[in-house]
């Protein structure tokens, strides 16, 4: 083995060696198996450090169950993510001059085809320098022809029972994308925005009512002013007619329940771009009239700004407005804006006819089963409440999009009539244009993926899926509408547990982002460190739940116990193997049995985190037994051993046990050191008998801390040999050679300086010059302690201080004074004995 480890080497063609012996997709049927269905990266590009992240947690824990003797089922899945691949396509073929609706829908998607394959290579090229334990055969994509049959069943049967229906509603859009959006789809986003108080005249009087509002690009789709049926303000208004400040038109006032007369003026303009204004507009039968088109550009009711972008009408309309004294104040204010999640620009409000899910009834049936006993286990507890709060507030899905890349909507039109259905009806009907929400199809995944429903064989034996890893950042987007989809289609919950991790922050807790550049691609810090050194930074510092603040600290401490361990390894590779017979355990002596005694006790430790996935405590045990016990006592042990026949046996266990942590490392010397693949090698489990006491190898290493915490206190030189002795103890011949060798200690009678012990007192032979120092260290202490006692005398001989202390301050005096004594006595005759 080389000097210095070295990444390059280790993983190098490793993965592929894996893929090629089939490690992760040979299937045995003996064993009880194991599922994760991996969350489907975006084919959209590059993998970001969140994916590294992602994909580390499911790959250490399908590794961990592999080598615990399950059959472990990771399904590999990549998403079409279907409005972001097509914003990428459709920019890439603009920057070439072409135009998409020239093109023309068969001929783009087929563009989108092309794409995807380039992109789907570049992320298995990815999960390669990972080092992902994927059953690649197993592959899926969100739109391959078993997902779309998924699809299409699933549309049609909810069609036929009701649950998904088309109307007409005010739904979410994003005038970037020209495409629906649900409202989980929507950021609530805390932005400085001008509150603009408007006065709207009062017909035939010198009055006005003032409204505030922050949209006055929204006044030409103004139909009514609307009160609290409440507000006293209300039944003097009701019958008065308002003449609109911009049109000149007059507007009825109107009430309704859901205005807060407390808002703002408590006087609402009811116009078409708030889902709240258009319910009151319906209730009282008005008409919806729009002013901003599907670009977010004014229309034909804005009159002479038809064209012109809404935010620039805005001011526009601001400033007309007070230029004519309708603008009674003006003011800066912080508020929320809703954002798409997919363009980053503010949605707007139109109402349009799409397709959408009923949710009630998937609400009732999820909320049943989470609060189960059988429900999904979610991890950590506190999300399971927040999805609870989701589902018990949930707006019906909108899942039609106004795309071309994604599962057409099986819906066909002809003379007012709908068909819903997968084969054209005959002619004269037209297709729905409109595409599925991709998390429409990647909400089937856990039954999907595994040949729902053409094929159950993968069904009856992985499904439902033991495990989901994902972020929490996408328990409403995904996590929920796979529970309830699987509890309708499946009658049964999609997965066991959901382990939440966070978001993977920077140094200073930052969200990664372009725009700060503190973004970290895992790719190019593997090529620098390696694999096993990121995965290692990333799980070995994740708290379910909870965000990571990834730093150079974390980088180092992975590399310095990889270097360790390298170096460990080397030791160990230069020792003869000889594996041939079997281990029997009567074989060992005390220092192999006691170091088996701690290798099972840290097997034991990680068993107990990895049940609720504490990867930080699993790392705190790996730690203290390799560098603490395994190298700093085990391995010194070893050199003066009568043999090292147990050294194999146990680092073949320990590669084997540390495999799911760093794979690539423990891999490479499984092969180098044993030429075995250590991926086909069960763990041996050796067994000490109930009745094993470690405490004399215990004691051993006590002893040796002990002495050299003495000598390195008292700053004596390595190189001098100093004495010592046990009260009623005796070490056997080899341990007083270790003790020896390990800190130039050797046995010699004597009391001159004790240091209590587990196992009793220890003493030290001390030079001249220690005795001299321990004679005017004790006088300084006898000093300051009968200056304590005389000090806590004059207070408990003092009558008046007796009569007025409290009880507690007496009390207190007077223990103080007891302590001091027995320590007086104690030094007294440390120092006599010093003295002789």
């Amino acid at each position: 083995m080389d000097k210095s480890f070295d990444h390059n080497i280790v993983e190098k063609n490793r993965n592929q060696k894996w893929i090629d012996m089939k490690a992760f997709s040979t299937h045995d049927l003996v064993k009880p198996p194991f599922t994760i269905i991996l969350p489907p990266p975006n084919v959209t590009g590059k993998l970001h450090i969140g994916h590294a992240l992602d994909n580390y947690i499911p790959d250490t824990i399908i590794r961990y169950k592999k080598m615990k003797g399950y059959d472990v089922m990771w399904v590999a899945g990549k998403d079409h993510a279907g409005i972001a691949t097509q914003a990428v396509v459709e920019k890439k073929l603009a920057s070439e001059g072409i135009n998409k609706y020239k093109l023309g829908r068969d001929k783009f998607i087929q563009e989108i085809w092309k794409w995807k394959e380039e992109y789907s290579n570049n992320i298995n090229k990815q999960w390669g320098k990972l080092g992902l334990a994927l059953d690649y055969t197993s592959e899926r994509f969100t739109l391959d022809e078993g997902a779309n049959e998924a699809v299409m069943k699933v549309f049609i049967d909810l069609y036929n029972e009701g649950l998904i229906y088309r109307d007409t509603k005010p739904i979410s859009w994003d005038v970037n994308l020209k495409t629906a959006l649900s409202n989980i789809e929507v950021i609530s986003t805390e932005i400085k925005q001008k509150m603009y108080y408007v006065k709207y005249p009062i017909k035939d009087t010198e009055q006005y009512l003032i409204v505030a509002t922050t949209r006055p690009e929204t006044m030409f789709s103004d139909v009514a002013l609307a009160l609290n049926p409440q507000d006293e303000r209300f039944q003097i208004l009701k019958s008065a007619k308002i003449i609109h400040p911009l049109t000149q038109n007059e507007l009825p006032i109107i009430s309704s329940e859901s205005i807060d007369p407390n808002f703002g003026t408590g006087i609402m303009k009811v116009s078409a771009h708030a889902i709240d204004d258009i319910e009151i507009i319906k209730e009282n039968n008005l008409e919806i009239r729009e002013c901003i088109d599907d670009e977010g550009k004014m229309n034909a009711n804005a009159g002479a700004l038809r064209g012109t972008d809404r935010f620039e009408a805005r001011e526009l309309i601001a400033y007309t407005l007070e230029s004519k004294g309708y603008i009674s104040k003006i003011e800066n204010i912080v508020s929320n804006v809703g954002y798409s999640e997919r363009s980053k620009t503010p949605v707007e409000v139109l109402v349009k006819k799409q397709w959408f899910v009923k949710m009630k009834t998937f609400s009732e049936d999820l909320l049943k089963n989470l609060q189960s006993a059988n429900g999904v286990k979610i991890k950590p507890i506190r999300f399971e409440e927040s999805l609870k709060k989701w589902m018990e507030n949930v707006y019906d899905w909108t899942i039609s999009r106004q795309i071309w890349w994604g599962h057409r909507i099986p819906a066909w039109y002809k003379d007012n009539k709908v068909l819903v259905q997968i084969e054209n009806p005959g002619p004269g009907w037209k297709q729905d244009p409109d595409v599925l929400d991709t998390w429409f199809s990647s909400a089937l995944a856990p039954f999907a993926f595994l040949g729902w429903p053409k094929n159950d064989t993968k069904l009856k034996r992985y499904f439902p899926t033991n495990l989901l890893v994902t972020g929490y950042d996408i328990i409403f987007f995904w996590v929920s509408r796979m529970y309830f989809q699987s509890l309708h289609f499946m009658n049964e919950k999609p997965f066991d547990e959901v382990l939440l991790h966070g978001i993977v922050r920077d140094s200073q807790g930052r969200k990664m982002s372009k725009s700060l550049g503190n973004g970290i691609d895992p790719i190019s810090f593997i090529d620098e460190h390696g694999s096993d050194v990121l995965r290692m930074s990333l799980v070995f510092n994740c708290t379910p739940g909870q965000d990571i603040n990834f730093n150079n600290e974390k980088i180092q401490a992975s590399r310095l116990f990889i270097n360790k361990f390298w170096n460990i390894a080397r030791l160990i590779s230069n020792i003869p193997v000889n594996l041939s017979e079997k281990l029997d355990i009567n074989s060992l002596d005390q220092y192999d049995l006691w170091i088996l005694n701690e290798f099972n006790y840290m097997n034991k430790n990680i068993y107990e985190a990895m049940k609720n996935y504490e990867f930080t405590v699993v790392y705190k045990y790996i730690q203290d037994f390799v560098i603490n016990k395994f190298s700093s006592w085990y391995l010194e042990f070893l050199k003066f051993k009568n043999n090292n026949l147990f050294i194999h046996y146990l680092f073949r266990e320990i590669l084997i046990t540390l495999h799911p942590y760093m794979p690539f490392l423990t891999d490479y010397l499984f092969e180098t050191i044993y030429n075995e693949e250590l991926l086909e090698t069960d763990l041996n489990n050796y067994i000490l008998s109930e009745d094993y006491d470690s405490k004399e190898i215990n004691n051993l290493i006590e002893l040796i801390t002990i002495l050299r915490k003495y000598r390195e206190d008292k700053q004596i030189s390595k190189a001098q040999t100093l004495g010592y002795s046990i009260e009623e103890e005796a070490l056997s011949k080899s341990q007083d050679i270790i003790v020896q060798k390990l800190s130039n200690f050797v046995w010699k009678e004597n009391k001159d300086f004790s240091i209590q012990s587990s196992f009793g007192k220890i003493y030290i032979e001390q030079r001249l010059e220690d005795k001299e120092n321990e004679i005017i260290e004790l006088q300084k202490l006898i000093k300051t302690t009968k200056a304590e006692i005389e000090f806590n005398e004059k207070f408990i001989n003092n009558p008046k201080f007796i009569e007025k202390a409290s009880p507690e301050k007496v009390k207190e005096k007077r223990d103080k004074l007891d302590l001091h004594k027995k320590n007086l006595e104690i030094y007294q005759k440390q120092l006599d004995e010093k003295q002789k």
